[in-house]
């Protein structure tokens, strides 16, 4: 118990990051099933025909969205008896990117054993 609070303490002292990042196809059809669910018709009927190109247009534009990301977080290991905290060096010094390459790496910085 207190190895799990030690940690929830140690990462509550984390950085915060904001970031935006561009929805990728599927999520914007996602987005856009939800906000608009499918008519009750046939395929072929011209009302579904509209809404697969109400669809693909809105599919087709930019959308962004905020997301936040910590640079700490904790596991616990049980078969260890411990919680590793892991940490992320470019989330902490704000360079990070949603990019391929530009995420950093988690590394274990700390341990909490119980």
């Amino acid at each position: 118990m207190h190895a799990d609070q030690a940690c929830n303490e140690w990462m509550s002292e984390e950085n915060l990051l904001s970031y935006e990042r561009e929805l990728l196809g599927f999520e914007k059809r996602t987005k856009f099933e939800a906000e608009n669910p499918r008519p009750d018709a046939a395929y072929w009927d011209d009302e579904i025909i509209d809404w697969e190109n109400r669809k693909a247009a809105y599919a087709s534009q930019s959308i962004t969205e905020r997301k936040d990301i910590r640079s700490r977080y904790c596991m616990d290991h049980p078969e260890l008896k411990q919680f590793n905290g892991y940490e992320n060096e470019v989330i902490k010094n704000g360079t990070y990117q949603d990019l391929p390459g530009e995420k950093g790496d988690w590394v274990l910085v700390k341990k909490f054993r119980y």
